[in-house]
């Protein structure tokens, strides 16, 4: 499911935080694997780890955070994500890593969005699913494309608005395998931006419309025969086409 957000707290590094009994600061000394890849420009990437008790100490789960920041440049990111570790009597363990693909495509805190993706640890993995290399290495490739719409926020309505989708953003993983194995996730811009919701703008040769209908709202409406289309704005102009503005 994609989500918004203005995460302007994306910092390099790890940042522990626990729902744990046993201490918030325990070192992360046990077996670990690495996850590494690139990110398009003006991308960032969250990995939540999380970890469950694999003993009979009195713990809880504890979640582990994991991130690389916006830059305006590809960039290559690399997270070394501990498979177990020990956590006072506690002996914990990874059960999966939760991921956040942030995206912005302007210079504004509401300009930022993001979808989600994942690393899920198995016993064994589905049918077609790629496993570890001699190399001990697995990659895989995520494609991202934006989706615009016409805002549905009382103070941005009539503007553009988009949502990030990235399809492939995630692999099932052996969890016996995973002690120092590496998994390269490569994000890549795929494919033209297209509208969030079908029927709602038309394709012409100069670029997107977008439809108005029987209610004439501020949000782009459901195209009827004969399509009739309304203007809406983008960097203060207004405009009759997405992306070019004018016709």
């Amino acid at each position: 499911m994609m989500r918004h957000g203005n995460p302007t707290w994306l910092l390099i590094g790890t940042l522990p935080f626990a729902l744990s009994a046993c201490s918030s600061l325990a070192p992360l000394t046990g077996e670990r694997f690495t996850l590494e890849g690139e990110l398009p420009a003006d991308f960032a990437l969250k990995a939540q780890a999380h970890y469950d008790v694999a003993n009979n100490c009195n713990g809880r789960s504890q979640a582990r955070s994991f991130e690389s920041d916006f830059q305006s440049t590809p960039q290559q990111y690399r997270f070394n994500i501990p498979v177990s570790y020990r956590d006072g009597l506690c002996a914990m363990r990874l059960g999966r890593v939760g991921l956040f693909i942030h995206g912005r495509y302007g210079d504004k805190d509401w300009q930022r969005t993001y979808d989600n993706g994942g690393l899920t640890l198995v016993e064994t993995l589905p049918p077609g699913a790629p496993s570890f290399g001699a190399d001990g290495t697995v990659t895989k490739q995520a494609e991202c494309t934006w989706l615009f719409q016409l805002s549905k926020a009382h103070s941005r309505q009539g503007q553009i608005s988009k949502l990030l989708n990235c399809k492939g953003a995630g692999a099932y993983l052996v969890a016996d395998e995973l002690p120092g194995k590496t998994v390269r996730l490569d994000f890549q811009m795929t494919g033209e931006e297209r509208p969030y919701m079908r029927g709602y703008w038309i394709k012409t040769p100069s670029g997107w419309k977008p439809c108005t209908g029987r209610w004439g709202t501020q949000f782009e409406e459901l195209c009827t025969e004969p399509p009739q289309f309304r203007t809406f704005q983008m960097n203060g102009q207004e405009c009759t086409v997405y992306p070019n503005c004018t016709e």
